[in-house]
């Protein structure tokens, strides 16, 4: 019975996802540009709380003792947030500031380690092997630090479209699989068909029109660097200009709007599944709703700074989570 119980459970929230991959995708057809401020904003930081909590209630899928990855979590991610908030407050030409540029200058090996690191935890059992996965991690990061395409692949794609959609995707396959729900491959397949169906839609010339505030919060926050980018590197735009009301930016904008509002989506109608509601006692909601608080404030005080803190929480729940994407991906095969 319990079984059967839990069986139905993921059924119902496979179900219930695949209403909300085309709610997601019909918000983003219609609001491009405001949902992906919205979610991000919003919705983000809730996100990144809720499941680092859980994440730490399942030793974050880490094969050695937890608080080893936290460490790693934690440590790496203040690399990678200090010398951005340093830069953001501090415009001065001193030894601190230069020095605080050239940490931020390999931010990206920081991701690349803790990945290859989040790799080796899963599918290498030998300490000897893991070891030696770990230094070529270490060498792979000096080396590779001026390659383009590496800079794109692990510093752009990797915490923003590979941990929000393809990560995401792995885990919904990984969930269909154990629970053998065919509305759970549906869901799958619908996550896959949006896309294709966004660069194929007709758009009229138009047909949106954004305020002023939206489009300056986008551009000056940079949002639209990673539609700009992504479109560079899937060789459909040169990469040198940016049109709100062009219908290619459209599409790429819906594209990320999409993802983004269902990746979060997702994460809060897994309640049911892995009930990750159920490990908040009432001094860690009081903890999150405080954080959540804090962040939105801090949003409304300077909006970039906001960013900021959201971005670190960010990047200590997409390193935290390495260890259970790689996880879910072993199980896909084995």
């Amino acid at each position: 019975m319990f079984f059967t119980s839990i069986l139905n459970k993921a059924h119902f929230t496979d179900q219930l996802n695949i209403i909300l991959v085309i709610i997601a995708a019909l918000l983003a057809y219609v609001f491009p540009l405001e949902l992906f401020i919205f979610s991000y904003t919003l919705l983000g930081p809730l996100h990144y709380v809720t499941e680092i909590n859980w994440l730490h209630n399942k030793s974050y899928f880490f094969t050695s003792n937890k608080m080893v990855w936290l460490s790693i979590g934690l440590f790496a991610s203040l690399i990678l947030f200090v010398p951005k908030l340093f830069l953001y407050c501090e415009n001065s030409d001193t030894t601190l500031t230069k020095t605080m540029v050239f940490i931020n200058d390999w931010s990206n090996s920081v991701i690349f380690i803790t990945l290859m690191l989040a790799v080796a935890c899963q599918f290498i059992s030998s300490k000897i092997a893991w070891i030696i996965i770990s230094l070529f991690s270490f060498i792979g990061a000096v080396f590779l630090k001026n390659v383009e395409q590496y800079k794109l692949l692990i510093g752009v794609f990797v915490p923003t479209i590979i941990h929000v959609y393809l990560f995401t995707i792995i885990f919904m396959l990984y969930g269909a699989k154990k629970s053998k729900s065919n509305y759970g491959y549906i869901s799958v397949a619908l996550v896959l068909l949006i896309p294709i169906i966004i660069i194929n839609l007709e758009l009229a010339r138009g047909s949106y029109l954004f305020s002023d505030f939206s489009k300056e919060l986008y551009l000056n926050n940079d949002f639209h660097v990673l539609p700009v980018i992504l479109s560079k590197f899937l060789g459909m735009t040169d990469g040198t200009e940016f049109y709100f009301y062009e219908s290619i930016w459209l599409k790429f904008m819906m594209f990320i709007s999409f993802i983004y509002c269902y990746h979060y989506l997702n994460w809060f109608s897994k309640t049911t599944v892995i009930k990750w509601h159920k490990m908040l006692d009432k001094k860690k909601m009081i903890a999150i709703v405080v954080i959540w608080i804090t962040v939105m404030f801090l949003y409304w005080y300077d909006f970039g700074l906001g960013l900021l803190i959201s971005l670190f929480l960010g990047f200590i729940h997409v390193i935290l989570e390495f260890p259970l994407n790689m996880y879910s991906l072993k199980k896909l095969f084995y």
